[in-house]
């Protein structure tokens, strides 16, 4: 298991003044959220993006403290900016799909698929917006 550089789960519920049992509660129980602060246990890619919506931490937020911020994330996430920008819906569903069947759901490719999920929603809802308008 990956050595966790800090653990912003822990963090940000103990500013919120929740206790495990609390957050248990939304994700599943507090044994899991204990394995999750402790690093026993990677999160499925659902209950990361319920801890960080709670906890209102941003996706990348959570995963830069579990592995810093790297180059090649940091690639990734300007180019999915890009397609965010250029209302690519086609092209971000073909790289979320390309992750969904990846054959290996380590944590840089959670991250990957939570990212590409985050940009494909922002531009459903701004769409849905200027739609409104």
């Amino acid at each position: 298991m990956r050595e966790f550089k800090s653990n912003i789960i822990k963090e940000k519920r103990k500013l919120r003044n929740m206790s495990q049992a609390q957050l248990g509660d939304i994700v599943g129980s507090q044994a899991m959220v204990s394995r999750i602060e402790n690093g026993q246990i990677l999160p499925n890619a659902q209950t990361i993006f319920i801890l960080c919506n709670k906890l209102e931490i941003t996706v990348e937020e959570y995963f830069y403290s579990i592995f810093g911020p790297d180059q090649n994330t940091t690639t990734f996430r300007n180019n999915l900016d890009k397609l965010y920008m250029q209302g690519s819906i086609d092209e971000l569903r073909k790289i979320f799909s390309h992750y969904k069947h990846h054959n290996s759901l380590d944590i840089e490719t959670k991250h990957r698929m939570l990212m590409v999920q985050s940009a494909h929603k922002s531009i459903i809802r701004t769409i849905f917006y200027l739609g409104l308008n």
